[in-house]
């Protein structure tokens, strides 16, 4: 090939070349889609939802779950993006919520609900999704309206509302989870939002839940006789209100639906008005309510609201009738019927209502009504237990009035019960009554309230329980029974006889407070059943707190506690020196320590203090 034809060859490969490279370049400019690198797209909502089934995966999958999450429908895991068997169940839950057929996919109707459901909760801020999403280490009012809404629910946040999102309000945060059946990760999603009503987050007619299948939805006063755990609607709410109304409190408020908070709820409420505690609404409980629109039982609700809740503090002449009934049934209310009811009226009433079958609470519940015929022309259902309000049965009367020069078993036994007290009697328990004995019943005595005669009475043989479930009585299978086998705390900590020390509001301490570090475990002092649980809320003096009981009905009570530990609830089985929670600072509560008491067989509260200095374990860690 000559050097002219050499040239013209490579002329013409240029212009191929710029030809391809110009044709290359017009390609890509007009088809830009064909090669760019796709760019990530917000899901559209309006039209992503429908046909998504079991299998589906993406975006449009976590769009959908988010609005489900914005509804209230709690999904375990998330918004992942993978519609499985939880998220077809949540669809399946949101389309018979709002009567749609019950596919667990979404259809156009479906989809629509939930673009209504997430568009009410867009961009406005406020609803459920202002809230959601915070987490541990956020900061600010947002925080602070959470932690108030946690407290306001009955969970404990160390350090109160500060706007400071730590562990402690994620703990909260994971607690409030556990009892509305949340994933509990500790960061507030839109059903925990929803579920503490945060920022607006109240759900809109559209979301509200609905009755379930079978529940009942009229409004008549029928529909509420049978309503049990399951049930929805407008009823449960009226009923969840009126128990509200009369003082029992209800873990998650008055949300239209009967779950374990509100069973839990209708429970107390039929201990306290002495009905059988099956947690299901009956004709006599709807009745009380004032839910039913046919005759109330005499004697009416009208005459019995003056006596209902009656207590230590309340004065007047309701108090006086109350005094005057208990003793026309047989039991002595020491001072008469006076108007003012005191610790005396509170222990004979409980004396009572025990006798007869109702909750022994010392408090006037409306079983103690119908039995004492309050506001009634009825006569009050007699005493039968033929007691005193000094002695508790004919038994315990053989150990009163034991003195120096007694002998023979009742003195022993009256030595071994003292001895159970942490109280030293030199000599031991010989059934001897001399100069040792007389000095520990005279110490038991200063530290009961008892006027110091060394002689036994009916007050100290009852609180010693000797002759009717105390000391060492071989026909008694609970003898010594409020004998603690732990120390209630961990050390080191430190306590004193604070026992009738005076509080605000012209209250008595009846307890011994041991102070501690918060965190401190706390421990069940005897084998028993966790028998109540108190909440910290807005006003509680308590805190949190648990009652242990022992087998006898002796319970033990621990207040101001931080938390619980796992698995403490009412029902659980726990053996002395199990963990039964940790040393706080809640309720009405200057320093973090655990205020104990003892109540034995149920009754008037004893002071603790030599039964705890008995075994005083402060020095050990």
């Amino acid at each position: 090939m000559n050097g002219a034809t050499q040239t013209s060859v490579r002329i013409r490969m240029l212009q191929l070349f710029v030809a391809f490279v110009v044709a290359f370049v017009g390609w890509t400019v007009a088809t830009p889609a064909a090669h760019a690198a796709p760019v990530a797209q917000a899901p559209v909502v309006s039209a992503g939802f429908i046909g998504l089934r079991v299998g589906a995966q993406g975006n449009d999958v976590v769009a959908l779950q988010r609005a489900l999450i914005d509804a209230g429908i709690p999904l375990t895991g998330g918004a992942d993006g993978v519609f499985g068997a939880v998220t077809r169940d949540a669809v399946r839950i949101f389309q018979q919520g709002r009567s749609m057929p019950v596919t667990g996919e979404v259809d156009e109707a479906t989809s629509q609900a939930l673009i209504g459901t997430s568009g009410s909760s867009g961009s406005s801020g406020s609803s459920a999704s202002s809230a959601a999403g915070l987490t541990q280490g956020a900061q600010g009012s947002a925080v602070k309206e959470l932690q108030e809404k946690l407290m306001a629910r009955g969970a404990y946040v160390a350090g109160g509302a500060d706007g400071i999102y730590g562990s402690a309000t994620a703990r909260a945060v994971r607690h409030v989870q556990l009892w509305f059946g949340l994933p509990q990760t500790g960061t507030v999603d839109g059903a925990t939002s929803k579920a503490l009503g945060l920022s607006g987050a109240s759900a809109s007619s559209g979301s509200a839940p609905s009755p379930a299948a079978g529940a009942a939805t009229s409004s008549g006063s029928g529909s509420y006789v049978g309503m049990k755990q399951g049930a929805r609607g407008a009823d449960v709410k009226a009923v969840q209100q009126a128990l509200q109304s009369v003082g029992t409190w209800i873990l998650g408020g008055a949300d239209g639906v009967f779950g374990p908070a509100t069973t839990s709820a209708v429970k107390k409420f039929q201990s306290v008005n002495g009905l059988a505690q099956n947690g299901v609404i009956g004709q006599r409980e709807a009745q009380i309510l004032g839910l039913t629109s046919g005759s109330a039982p005499a004697p009416s609700a009208a005459d019995t609201s003056a006596y209902l809740g009656l207590k230590v503090g309340s004065r007047g002449a309701e108090v006086k009738e109350l005094q005057s009934a208990l003793i026309k049934a047989g039991v002595t209310v020491r001072g008469g019927a006076d108007g003012v009811f005191g610790s005396v009226t509170k222990s004979a009433l409980a004396q009572y209502q025990k006798a007869v079958g109702v909750t022994a609470s010392g408090t006037v519940n409306q079983g103690t009504i119908n039995k004492l015929g309050l506001g009634s022309s009825n006569a009050p259902q007699a005493f039968a237990s033929g007691g005193s309000s000094g002695g508790s049965s004919a038994a315990a009367a053989g150990y009163v009035g034991l003195k120096v020069g007694s002998q023979g078993t009742k003195v022993k036994e009256l030595q071994r019960a003292l001895q159970e007290t942490g109280l030293v009697v030199r000599g031991g328990a010989d059934g001897v009554f001399g100069s040792a004995t007389q000095s520990a019943l005279k110490a038991f005595q200063s530290v009961n309230g008892i006027p110091q005669t060394g002689v036994t009475t009916a007050k100290g043989v009852a609180i010693l329980a000797l002759g009717n479930g105390g000391g060492q009585s071989a026909t008694n299978p609970n003898a010594g029974s409020f004998s603690m086998k732990h120390f209630p705390v961990q050390g080191l900590c430190f306590f004193g006889d604070t026992w009738h020390a005076a509080r605000g509001g012209g209250r008595l301490h009846v307890g011994v407070d041991i102070i501690a570090n918060e965190g401190n475990e706390l421990y069940a002092v005897v084998d028993g059943t966790i028998s109540k649980k108190y909440w910290d809320q807005p006003g509680a003096l308590s805190g949190n707190g648990v009652r242990v009981q022992h087998a006898s009905g002796t319970y033990y009570t621990y207040l101001h506690m931080m938390d619980f530990a796992p698995g403490i609830k009412v029902g659980a089985k726990v053996k002395a020196g199990d963990v039964i929670g940790w040393v706080g600072n809640t309720g009405s509560s200057a320093t973090p320590h655990l205020h104990f008491e003892i109540h034995p067989n149920g009754e008037d509260a004893i002071n603790p203090y030599p039964h705890v200095k008995a075994i005083d374990a402060c020095s050990k860690r």
